[in-house]
């Protein structure tokens, strides 16, 4: 057996080139004919071969003919050599599926009647970036706030802030604004891209990430939701998606009982039931929480766990080697889960939409995403740690037609 050392998105590959004279050809490698590898009927003349004239290949011993390519298709290099009389086989790569990175937009009400509140966030707040480490997930944070040790200011500690409350590049960015009562909405609209003081982050955000808005307040917003997600929206460069597709999610912390209930107030020290945060959430499909509770941590783990949710159903395929392109029909999609335990490979279910009942996975219209579908999405969400590896160079398996 030959191996074949391949960096492949950001990771370092082995690519297997099965069969050699006398040698057996592995089970899991059998179901492509179109792939060659082949094994001298001699006494070890014929050589072993992955990926043929396309991709990456592997000679040894006298030439021969090879099969069609594994995984990727050439677009140059030298045929792979194969001996006479070898068996079909497949060549199988396997790299770590990208998940949609997560940005987090967090903005705290700094007024009076907030103070216990303050404190609850800074003790509390690296729960939510705790719980996204979990999940493996590429994320960033910003607090948009008045900076300082103060008893209305935000410091966020360390791991998540960085020393004397600064900023922690690539993953933590202050924006430090004085937040009133009812102006958490209009201020990240004014903030996002201030060119004065230290306030902006629009530089801080990728346009690939589903951003994710967090307002802490006891108050209302003075503008109306529909406003806010108007104006967002048409902010340059198509950060945050279209009324369509939109690519942004409110999960308001206000005065309003737990999710999905509405009214009455959470509790006395509430100044209203932030009916304008809550049309926030209902717009973009996310859920509220009430900022009576004493303590912060669960509201953050939640809400990490919610936003995680939100992207675990839609993978980013890795990129081929340099000098290849991908054969979308020999792509497979493994679930390990979190705990441990067996792999499974998931079935290709190009049936149905994957909204329409599809249960699987299946491309997107470019092929550059894997989508999972039905009850596969819903196993994946429920394990934010599973890993999901997309494996190149085999058939693809797929769910029969009914």
């Amino acid at each position: 057996m030959t191996y074949l050392r391949l960096g492949f998105a950001g990771s370092i590959l082995t690519l297997l080139a099965c069969g050699s004279a006398g040698a057996e050809l592995e089970d899991s490698a059998t179901n492509d004919p179109g792939a060659s590898a082949g094994a001298s009927a001699g006494g070890g003349a014929g050589g072993a071969v992955a990926g043929g004239a396309g991709g990456a290949t592997a000679t040894a011993g006298a030439a021969g003919k090879s099969g069609k390519g594994g995984g990727f298709v050439a677009t140059g290099g030298g045929a792979g050599e194969a001996g006479a009389g070898g068996q079909a086989a497949c060549a199988k790569t396997q790299a770590a599926a990208t998940k949609v990175p997560i940005d987090v937009i967090i903005g705290v009400d700094q007024s009076g009647s907030m103070s216990d509140d303050i404190a609850n966030v800074k003790a509390n707040v690296n729960k939510l970036s705790g719980f996204l480490d979990k999940t493996k997930l590429d994320y960033r944070v910003v607090m948009m706030a008045k900076v300082g040790t103060g008893k209305y200011d935000v410091c966020v500690p360390a791991p998540l802030g960085g020393a004397s409350c600064a900023s922690k590049p690539p993953t933590f960015r202050t924006s430090n604004q004085l937040v009133a009562s009812t102006n958490v909405l209009s201020l990240f609209l004014s903030t996002y891209s201030v060119t004065s003081g230290d306030k902006q982050w629009a530089d801080f955000l990728r346009k690939d990430a589903l951003k994710v808005f967090i307002p802490i307040t006891d108050d209302n917003s003075a503008l109306k939701a529909a406003d806010f997600d108007k104006q967002l929206l048409a902010k340059p460069g198509g950060q945050f998606g279209t009324a369509a597709k939109r690519n942004y999610v409110v999960y308001p912390v206000m005065g309003a009982p737990a999710f999905p209930t509405e009214t009455p107030k959470c509790g006395k020290n509430a100044v209203n039931t932030g009916a304008e945060h809550i049309a926030t959430a209902k717009l973009t499909g996310g859920k509220w929480f009430p900022i009576c509770l004493t303590d912060f941590g669960p509201v953050f783990e939640e809400i990490a766990k919610t936003a995680a949710s939100k992207v675990a159903c839609e993978l980013g395929v890795p990129k081929p080697p340099s000098g290849s392109t991908l054969d979308p029909n020999k792509v497979n999609v493994v679930y390990t889960p979190g705990a441990g335990g067996a792999e499974e490979t998931i079935l290709q279910d190009a049936t149905k939409p994957c909204a329409g009942g599809a249960n699987g996975w299946q491309y997107n219209d470019d092929k550059s995403k894997i989508l999972l579908c039905g009850a596969t999405c819903a196993k994946i969400q429920a394990d934010p740690s599973a890993a999901v590896n997309v494996e190149f160079g085999c058939e693809t398996k797929i769910v029969q037609p009914e």
